[in-house]
């Protein structure tokens, strides 16, 4: 079975290495596809995202698009010659003994896409929100399959991986003040109050508030084997 991996980034030089280097021994091809300028708000200069994506194996794609499915599904067509495509972004890792379970699980499946309800970090590596936020976003699926709108595909149904991915979308070494001005969940925000009031002042006792609810923070720290994947980059910011 051979499986490629289509992962997007925009500026993300101190999380991506761990997306990369979780997935280096499990996939044929592996494609970033890099976005040299934000959806919302003012772009930056250049950071080593590239020379990092290089460094590690993959084959990088740059452009310009509106939102992260263009990017997606552009991804998605040069793997046309996979059997499936992982679809991690750069700040979702497995640890290799999900991986393998993932690979067995796509080799059964008779569907053409696989969603996952991931582990959600907070602030730092060390915190998970609880409950679970009610999302499932599509880690694995078939060449064929596309994107409609930012996550959401084509296909009229989908499997379901119980298994457990890392996703550290709300905590260092991701950006986060960049998360919520220049990526696609922008719109939700009102600006840098958010991030000002409610993602900085945070302390171990406070309520996570997020757009769609608030959550608890306990303390369960990412696999070691992960964070290695991070290596440096995991000061909280």
């Amino acid at each position: 079975m051979k499986i490629g991996a289509v992962t997007l980034a925009y500026q993300d030089e101190g999380i991506i290495q761990g997306t990369l280097k979780c997935l280096q021994p499990f996939v044929d091809s592996h494609i970033v596809v890099l976005s040299e300028k934000p959806y919302f708000g003012k772009g930056g200069e250049a950071d080593r995202t590239e020379e990092i994506a290089l460094d590690l194996g993959a084959d990088v794609v740059k452009g310009n698009w509106s939102l992260d499915h263009f990017q997606r599904n552009l991804g998605n067509s040069l793997m046309s010659d996979m059997d499936w495509i992982l679809t991690f972004d750069s700040d979702e890792m497995m640890t290799k003994e999900e991986l393998v379970n993932l690979i067995l699980f796509l080799d059964k499946t008779e569907h053409t896409a696989v969603a996952v309800n991931p582990e959600i970090y907070w602030k730092t590596t060390d915190y998970r929100l609880r409950p679970k936020p009610s999302y499932m976003p599509i880690i694995a699926m078939k060449p064929s399959v596309r994107f409609t709108h930012i996550r959401n595909i084509d296909a009229p149904t989908f499997a379901i991986y119980k298994g457990e991915m890392h996703h550290l979308s709300w905590c260092a070494p991701k950006d986060i003040y960049k998360k919520v001005t220049c990526y696609a969940h922008a719109p939700d925000f009102d600006g840098e109050e958010w991030y000002m009031k409610e993602y900085l002042t945070w302390q171990e006792d406070m309520t996570a508030r997020l757009p769609d609810g608030e959550y608890k923070a306990i303390y369960e720290p990412l696999p070691k084997e992960l964070y290695e994947h991070l290596g440096n980059s995991t000061d909280t910011n």
